[in-house]
């Protein structure tokens, strides 16, 4: 499978799961806008990108933002005159029990997490459609599924997402445009690392089906998969990454 000629914007590109999958689709051959909110972890992958012989462009964003996210779609048209993939990645995992939970708290996590997806897949949608294809592909989380003590504003954001991907995968199909998602478990990243020690990962890790948390590679393998024609008949799913953890 290729991706040659392909151009992919790739947000919360700068680090983690969004780092992986930015290298996994250059090594398919696409081209990518490395879309993070952080510039520097950006510049960083995109200097990666260069080194390892591709083409990317490094752009800061706040995917919550409606000028930001313009902004991002018009700095990657300027560079190339289409977008084919759009990877909707970033978001946050704060930790708050829902007593100690501030309203604000509750909107931050759903704005960006919800609200950026739907901002990023406004702002592409419209390219894709004059293209008559695109791939849009939305994280979700298998804590979707089974939630998370402390973690309900999160799940609650994600399984908003798993409805997204179903509404929008029904209004772009006539156009040639499959939306999809991705659920993963517990990931070799950073982002668990905030509420979880070295231990807990390890332990978390035996009580895997396949006995390890997931690799970043391991979730990026499952997105370019989506984002190439092998899924061409696939939209509106949920792929669950998870080594079976869970299984539905």
């Amino acid at each position: 499978m290729t991706l040659e000629h392909k151009v992919a914007v790739i947000t919360g590109g700068g680090q983690g799961l969004g780092r992986a999958v930015t290298l996994a689709l250059v090594r398919k051959g696409a081209k990518v806008v490395v879309a993070d909110m952080n510039l520097g972890t950006a510049e960083s992958v995109a200097a990666e990108v260069a080194h390892a012989g591709g083409e990317a462009l490094p752009v800061q964003v706040d995917v919550a933002d409606e000028g930001s996210v313009d902004a991002l779609r018009d700095r990657a048209l300027g560079r190339w005159d289409h977008v084919d993939i759009l990877i909707n990645n970033a978001g946050m995992y704060p930790h708050s029990l829902v007593v100690d939970m501030s309203e604000e708290d509750w909107d931050r996590v759903l704005d960006v997490n919800v609200g950026g997806q739907f901002l990023c897949a406004r702002a592409f949608v419209p390219v894709m459609k004059r293209q008559g294809s695109g791939r849009i592909i939305c994280t979700a989380s298998a804590i979707a599924y089974k939630g998370a003590a402390g973690h309900s504003h999160y799940a609650a954001s994600k399984a908003a997402v798993l409805g997204f991907v179903r509404g929008l995968a029904r209004e772009l199909a006539p156009h040639g445009i499959t939306v999809n998602s991705i659920a993963p478990g517990t990931a070799n990243t950073a982002m668990p690392r905030q509420h979880r020690s070295e231990e807990s990962m390890r332990e978390r890790g035996t009580k895997v089906p396949l006995g390890r948390i997931a690799e970043p590679e391991d979730i990026a393998n499952a997105v370019v998969f989506l984002a190439g024609d092998p899924a061409s008949y696939v939209t509106g799913q949920s792929l669950l990454v998870t080594g079976g953890d869970l299984m539905v």
